[in-house]
C-alpha cells in the first residue's frame, strides 16, 4: 500500500469541533440491525451447540447444584463449609451478577447446561457490544465496526477462563464499555457516564479485582491522554470527571471491597500458596500476547490430557496457529497505513497492555520493567495479587480490535467512494472469517472442556447420602474423606465438592490449598497425609474427629483416584468398614462405582488385595460416638502442652496421651512466662519431633514436604515453590525441629528431587553420607543444568583430586556428563564424567593442587541436552562426592 488510508476528517463530533472523525460516519440501520444479530448468532449459537446436556464445572459449581443456598451465604465472611471455617471474599462476590441470574433461571425450570451456556454467550455479547458501543463513541462507523467487535468478542483470550472459570471474563467484557463511559463522561459532563461506569464496575469486579485493575488502565489512560494528548477536555473538566466517578465506584462497590478487607485481614494469605509468579511468567511471552493467550494455564495439562481442550488449536495446528499470528499482523498494518486520531492512543495501550501483560518474563532475566513487577510481587501481598499479569493482555487485544475496525471501515470507505460498495463487504467479510477461524471452539465444540463435565443430576446414591448427613445434628461439622486435588468424581468433575453445595451442615475436606487458619489447615493436612501415603493409624480417627468437632464421616470411593494419584478406595474402606472404636456402623449408598479408571493402577499396592475381595461402595457415612460440637466450653484441668505441629497431635493420638477430651495448646505458640504459668497449674509436656523447618508445596496432596533443614539454614536459591505454613509465625527456629549437619559445615543443593513434589530421600546430604544406594537427586521431567551442590568443609582442606559416584540405584535414563568444579566461589575447572561414575566406585576427578573449604559441583552438561519436553526423564545426581584432606588423611 503505497499511500495511507485517510479516515482523520475533522474533530470529534463529541468535542469541540464540527464533523467526525470516523472512517465511516454513516450507516444504515439494517446493516447495524444485521451487525447486532450476527454478533448475538456467533455469542449464543456456538456456545449452545458445544456438549448439550452436560453441566461445566464453571467457576463455582454450587451455583448449578443450589444457588439459593449460594445467595443465603453470599452475605457472611465467615464460611463454615471449607478448611475447619474461613474467612473468605469470594462468597460475596457471587451476589451480584451471577447469583441472581443462576437462581432467576433455575426458578423458571431452565437446566443447568442452558442457563450455563446463555451466561457464556452473554459474556461473549456483552463484549462485543462493548466494542460496538466504544467505536460508536468514537465514531467508527461502517463494517470496519462488526469486524473489530468480532475480533475482540472471539479472541483467544476468553478460552482461558470460559471453561473454569468465566467470571474472570467479566472485567474483559466490561473493558470497551468503561473505556466508553469515560470518554463520554469527559466530553458531556453530568454524572450519567460516570454513574454508568460505576455500575458496569459493580457488575465486573466483585470476584476478581486483579483482572479489573488491569481492565482499568485503559480507561485510566484516556484521562491524560485527552487533555494533552487530543486536547479535547480541560484539566479541570477532567478532575471533576474523576472525582464524580471515583465517588459513585467507590459507594456501588464498596460491598465487595468490604469482601477483601476483611479476608485481606482476618483469613489466610491464599495468594502466598497459588500459582508462583515463576509459574505465571513463563508462557507470558509476548508472541503469546499478541495472540491475545499467554496464561499459564492454558498450556497445561495432567495424564488425562490437557487442562483446556482448547489450546491445541493453538499449539498444534499450523494453519491455527498462522491465523492467530496473521490477525494481529494485520491489525498492526491498518495501524500503520490508516492515519486516525486516536490512533496513538491505542498504540499506547497495546504497548502498556503488552508491557504489563509479559510482566516478569524472562523469570530469571526481566526487562527493566519486568523487574519491577517481580520484585513488587516478591515483596508486598499486593504485588502478589497482581502477579497474574496475563489478565492485562484485553487492552492488547482491544488495540488490535480497534485497529482491525478502522482500517476495514477505512478501506471500505475507498471502495464506496469509487462505487464499489459490494468490494467494502468482501473486505469486511475475509477479515471476518479469519476472526472466525481463529477460533475453532466455535465448530469443534471445545468451549467446555470433556474433563470438566457431569451429567445434570447428581447420581442418586449421592443425593440419599447427602439427605441422610443433612439430618444429623448441626451441632457438628461433616468430613470428607479422602482429600483430593480437586473434586473429580468418576461420574464427573465438579472442581469443587458437591456436598456443601446441597447441605446446610458444616463441612470440611482436605483440598489441594489450604484454607482456614494455619493451624487448623496444618491439622487436616496432617491427618490426611497420612491416609494417602499408608502411615495411617486407625486409633487417631475417633479422638482428632472430636477435636475437630465432626459427627459424621463420609468415605468418597468413587474420586477419579487414578487422575490425582489418590490412596485407592479399597484401601480407604478397609480402614473404615472395619469397627472401630468411638466410631458407629458405617451407613453405605450405592452399590458400584460407576464409571471406570482412565489409568488403571495396577501395582504392588493394586496386587496386594485379594483377587476375590468386592469394590467398595461409592459412598459411605460413618458416625462419630459422642462427638464434640463446634462450639464449646472445657476445663484447663489436664491440659496438654504440645511441643510440636498437627503431626504431633496425630502422633500424641496414635499413642493414647491425648484422648480428645483435653485441651491441647502449642507451646510454640506461647511464650515462656505462658509455658511456666501452665506447667504451675498442671499441664502435661508432650515433645514431638514435629514442627520440622522445612519447606512446603501445594501442588499435591500427597509428597509435599521437603527435607528438615539445620537452624538458621537459607536456600542457595530461592525455591518459587516453596509456600511454607507458618503455623506459629512468631516462633523461631528455637521452637522448631531441626538437623544438624555432622562431619561438614554444610551441604546443600539449588534443587533436589522434582519441581512439582517434595521428596526429601533426594536431598543434597544423601551424597556425602558413605551409602553409594542414596543420592542427591534433582530434575526428574525438567531441565538439570546449572543445578548445582555445594559442600563446605569445617575447616580447609588440601587435595588436588576428589571421587565421584553417580547414582546406582532406580530407574535411570540421564545421568551427567560435564561438571564445573568451583573451589570457593572463583576458581572454576571443568571435567567430563565418563561411564565409571555410574559405578559404585566412581570416577576420580582431579585439578590443580590447592586448598579450599567450599566445594561447588556444578551440571554443566547431560546426556540429552535441552528439550522442549523433559516428561518421562529421570533425575540426576550424585551418590557419593569423594573428598579426602591429604593434610588430616581421612575425609573432612
Amino acid at each position: 500500500m503505497a499511500t495511507a488510508l485517510d479516515s482523520d476528517a475533522g474533530a470529534s463530533r463529541a468535542g469541540a469541533g464540527g464533523g467526525s472523525d470516523g472512517p465511516i460516519r454513516r450507516s444504515t440501520r439494517a446493516v447495524r440491525a444485521a451487525g447486532y444479530a450476527l454478533l448475538a448468532l456467533l455469542a449464543y449459537v456456538p456456545v449452545l451447540r458445544s456438549d448439550p446436556g452436560r453441566v461445566a464445572a464453571d467457576t463455582k459449581s454450587y451455583l448449578t447444584l443450589d444457588p439459593s443456598r449460594v445467595l443465603a451465604r453470599a452475605w457472611s465472611m465467615w464460611d463454615p463449609n471449607i478448611g475447619l471455617g474461613t474467612v473468605t471474599h469470594q462468597n460475596i462476590g457471587y451476589l451480584f451478577p451471577r447469583g441472581p441470574y443462576y437462581w432467576l433461571m433455575q426458578a423458571i425450570g431452565l437446566p443447568d447446561w442452558v442457563t450455563q451456556r446463555l451466561w457464556l454467550g452473554t459474556v461473549i455479547l456483552m463484549a462485543g457490544l462493548g466494542v460496538l458501543y466504544l467505536l460508536r463513541t468514537l465514531d467508527v462507523r461502517g463494517p470496519g465496526a462488526v469486524v473489530g467487535a468480532m475480533a475482540f468478542m472471539l479472541s483467544p483470550y476468553l478460552l482461558d477462563y470460559a471453561a473454569r472459570i468465566s467470571v474472570i471474563l467479566l472485567p474483559w467484557a466490561g473493558l470497551p464499555w468503561m473505556l466508553a463511559f469515560v470518554i463520554r463522561a469527559l466530553r458531556r459532563g453530568g454524572w450519567r457516564y460516570p454513574a454508568l461506569f460505576a455500575l458496569t464496575v459493580q457488575l465486573i469486579g466483585g470476584v476478581n479485582a486483579t483482572s479489573l485493575v488491569f481492565a482499568g488502565l485503559a480507561p485510566l489512560l484516556w484521562l491524560p491522554y485527552a487533555v494533552w494528548g487530543s486536547r479535547e477536555v480541560s484539566l479541570r473538566r477532567m478532575l471533576a470527571t474523576v472525582a464524580r466517578i471515583g465517588v459513585l465506584t467507590v459507594v456501588t462497590s464498596l460491598w465487595w471491597i468490604a469482601g477483601l478487607w476483611a479476608q485481606g485481614g482476618y483469613g489466610i494469605d491464599i495468594l502466598h500458596f497459588t500459582e508462583t509468579i515463576r509459574t505465571v511468567a513463563r508462557t507470558s511471552t509476548a508472541t503469546e500476547v499478541v495472540r491475545g493467550l499467554g496464561y499459564w494455564f492454558f498450556y497445561g495439562q495432567d495424564k488425562i490430557g490437557p487442562w483446556i481442550e482448547a489450546a491445541l488449536s493453538y499449539t498444534q495446528s499450523l494453519p491455527h496457529i498462522a491465523a492467530s499470528f496473521a490477525l494481529p499482523a494485520i491489525a498492526l498494518l491498518c495501524a500503520g497505513f490508516t492515519r486516525w486520531r486516536h490512533r496513538a492512543f491505542f498504540a499506547l495501550l497495546a504497548l502498556v497492555g503488552a508491557t504489563v501483560a509479559v510482566g516478569a518474563y524472562p523469570f530469571d532475566a526481566p526487562a527493566p520493567f519486568g523487574a519491577i513487577l517481580k520484585g513488587f510481587a516478591e515483596s508486598s501481598t499486593a504485588g502478589l495479587a497482581l502477579r497474574s499479569t496475563g489478565r492485562a493482555t484485553p487492552l492488547v487485544v482491544l488495540s488490535l480490535a480497534v485497529f482491525l475496525a478502522i482500517g476495514v471501515s477505512a478501506l471500505a470507505e475507498r471502495f464506496e467512494l469509487r462505487g464499489q460498495r459490494w468490494a467494502s463487504f468482501v473486505a469486511a467479510g475475509l477479515v471476518g472469517v479469519l476472526v472466525l477461524f481463529n477460533l475453532p471452539a466455535l465448530w469443534n465444540g471445545t468451549f467446555y472442556g470433556k474433563n470438566l463435565q457431569r451429567d445434570e443430576a447428581v447420581p442418586a446414591y449421592w443425593q440419599r447420602a447427602i439427605a441422610a448427613i443433612s439430618g444429623g445434628d448441626g451441632s457438628n461439622r461433616v468430613i470428607e474423606l479422602p482429600g483430593s486435588d480437586f473434586a473429580s468424581y468418576r461420574w464427573g468433575s465438579t472442581v469443587d465438592p458437591i456436598t456443601p453445595g446441597l447441605t446446610d451442615r458444616p463441612y470440611v475436606a482436605r483440598e489441594l490449598i489450604p484454607y482456614g487458619s494455619p493451624p487448623s489447615a496444618d491439622l487436616l493436612n496432617a491427618y490426611d497425609r497420612r491416609l494417602q501415603e499408608g502411615t495411617y493409624e486407625s486409633q487417631v480417627t475417633a479422638p482428632l474427629m472430636r477435636y475437630l468437632g465432626v459427627g459424621d464421616i463420609v468415605v468418597r470411593n468413587d474420586l477419579q483416584t487414578d487422575r490425582y494419584n489418590l490412596v485407592r478406595p479399597r484401601q480407604v474402606w478397609r480402614d473404615f468398614a472395619a469397627p472401630q472404636s468411638g466410631l458407629g456402623t458405617p451407613s453405605t449408598f450405592g452399590s458400584k462405582i460407576p464409571g471406570a479408571a482412565v489409568y488403571p493402577q495396577v501395582d504392588e499396592q493394586a496386587l496386594a488385595f485379594p483377587a476375590n475381595e468386592g469394590d467398595p461402595p461409592p459412598v459411605a457415612v460413618v458416625p462419630v460416638t459422642r462427638p464434640g460440637s463446634l462450639v464449646r466450653a472445657q476445663s484447663t484441668q489436664g491440659t496438654v502442652l504440645l511441643a510440636g505441629d498437627g503431626d504431633g497431635l496425630i502422633d500424641a493420638t496414635a499413642s493414647g496421651l491425648v484422648d480428645g477430651s483435653q485441651v491441647v495448646r502449642y507451646s510454640a505458640s506461647m511464650t515462656p512466662a505462658q509455658i511456666r504459668a501452665a506447667v504451675r497449674a498442671g499441664a502435661t509436656i508432650v515433645v514431638t519431633d514435629t514442627n520440622r523447618k522445612r519447606g512446603r508445596r501445594w501442588s499435591t496432596v500427597r509428597d509435599t514436604m521437603g527435607y528438615t533443614e539445620a537452624a538458621g539454614e537459607t536456600p542457595l536459591v530461592k525455591d518459587e515453590s516453596d509456600a511454607r505454613l507458618l503455623v506459629f509465625p512468631v516462633a523461631t527456629d528455637a521452637a522448631a525441629t531441626v538437623s544438624e549437619p555432622r562431619g561438614v559445615a554444610r551441604i546443600q543443593a539449588t534443587a533436589y528431587g522434582n519441581p512439582v513434589t517434595y521428596t526429601p530421600e533426594d536431598r543434597a546430604s544423601r551424597a556425602l553420607d558413605g551409602d553409594v544406594a542414596t543420592a542427591w537427586r534433582v530434575g526428574a521431567f525438567s531441565p538439570v543444568v546449572g543445578e548445582r551442590l555445594l559442600v563446605e568443609t569445617k575447616r580447609p582442606i588440601t587435595t588436588d583430586r576428589i571421587a565421584l559416584v553417580q547414582p546406582v540405584t532406580g530407574p535411570r535414563n540421564r545421568w551427567i556428563t560435564r561438571v564445573e568444579l568451583r573451589f570457593d566461589g572463583k576458581d572454576r575447572v571443568v571435567r567430563t564424567l565418563d561411564d565409571t561414575s555410574r559405578t559404585p566406585t566412581g570416577q576420580v576427578v582431579t585439578f590443580p593442587h590447592r586448598r579450599f573449604r567450599t566445594l561447588e559441583i556444578l551440571i554443566a552438561a547431560d546426556n540429552t541436552g535441552p528439550r522442549f519436553n523433559y516428561e518421562g526423564l529421570s533425575g540426576v545426581g550424585l551418590a557419593e562426592v569423594g573428598l579426602v584432606d591429604e593434610a588430616a588423611g581421612a575425609a573432612p
